[in-house]
C-alpha cells in the first residue's frame, strides 16, 4: 500500500489491512505500550509504527489524524477497557 490513503479503498481491504498490521505493530510494541497507564487509548500508525496517546478515543484519533493524515491506524486502549482494538482511517 502506498503512503496516500485514496478515497476509493475498499472497506474491507481497508479493515483487513489495518487489523493485519495494526496487531502486529501492537505486539511488536506491547512492551513499551504496557508502561502507560491503564485505559490510555493509543492509535498506532499501520505504516510506521509510530503512534499517539490520549486519555479518549476522539482525543487521540485527532492527535493521529494531525499527524498522520494520510495513514490508516490502528487504536486500541491499553489495559483493555471497553474498547479493544481497530482501524482508523
Amino acid at each position: 500500500m502506498s503512503n496516500s490513503k485514496p478515497m476509493q479503498v475498499p472497506m474491507e481491504a481497508r479493515h483487513r489491512y489495518t487489523q493485519e498490521n495494526g496487531e502486529a505493530w501492537l505486539k511488536r510494541l506491547e512492551p513499551e505500550l504496557a508502561k502507560l497507564p491503564k485505559l490510555t487509548v493509543v492509535v498506532i500508525n499501520c505504516r510506521t509504527g509510530e503512534y499517539v496517546t490520549g486519555a479518549t478515543l476522539r482525543e487521540a484519533a485527532e492527535k493521529f489524524e494531525s499527524r498522520f493524515a494520510t495513514d490508516f491506524g490502528f487504536a486500541h486502549q491499553v489495559g483493555g477497557g471497553f474498547f479493544a482494538g481497530g482501524g482508523l482511517g
